[in-house]
């Protein structure tokens, strides 16, 4: 497939990707190839292979002789980033965020202690260098950068814990930060905080500093009343 075909073929799984969460391609009626090959000028192999993406998430089922169907959301995979970026988007995005920080709160402050046990060297040295860029990106008020320095700190912690089950949450934990960035310079003493004790071998002081630091971050996040 050459760059062109690539780029239309990341298009469709989109469009189709969000249409299915917000509704617009209910579960009781089939996708209809042909319709999406017109609909976006687009062979039928380009639309063969998007469907097959979208089939890798859990977002349609092909059947034999019956057709390509949309699933209901219990079939999706929760924590694959285009799905957890899509259901953001959607209606029920609200819900998909509270989720999401439900998560981080499960998983982030336990990583915290175990890395703190563990020190694994290249995921420490990962964590300060992801700091430092925080810091840099605070001091210039670059909001982008930061939170692109801040999913690699959070990556990284969660890389340290050294369970190789953990490890496989810093997809979802990582979109969660690309959903709802946390706030620059409100939370970089608190990351400090959470590198701090970490790099101290201090494991409950890592757990605690963590849970401080999320709780910081859903106030940020919380409607006003």
């Amino acid at each position: 497939m050459g760059a062109d075909g690539a780029g239309l073929h990341a298009r469709i799984v989109d469009a189709l990707g969000r249409l299915i969460v917000e509704g617009a391609l209910p579960t009781g009626e089939p996708i209809v190839p042909e319709d999406i090959g017109r609909r976006f000028k687009a062979s039928r192999t380009v639309v063969r292979e998007a469907l097959r993406v979208l089939e890798s998430k859990g977002l349609v089922a092909a059947r034999p002789r019956v057709g390509t169907w949309p699933q209901p959301p219990e079939a999706w995979d929760a924590i694959d980033p285009d799905v957890i970026g899509w259901r953001v988007g959607g209606p029920d995005s609200l819900r998909q965020l509270h989720d999401l920080m439900e998560l981080r709160h499960l998983v982030e402050p336990q990583a915290a202690r175990l890395a703190a046990r563990h020190r694994a060297p290249d995921e420490l040295s990962a964590l300060a260098a992801a700091y430092g860029l925080m810091t840099d990106a605070v001091e210039r008020e670059d909001t982008e950068a930061f939170t692109e320095a801040d999913t690699l700190f959070h990556a990284a912690l969660v890389r340290a814990a050294g369970n190789a089950l953990l490890t496989q949450l810093q997809v979802p934990v990582v979109a969660a930060l690309r959903a709802a960035p946390e706030p620059t310079a409100g939370t970089l003493v608190a990351h400090s905080r959470v590198l701090t004790t970490v790099l101290a071998k201090n494991a409950e002081g890592a757990e605690n500093a963590t849970r401080r630091l999320l709780e910081t971050v859903a106030a940020y996040h919380s409607p006003a009343p």
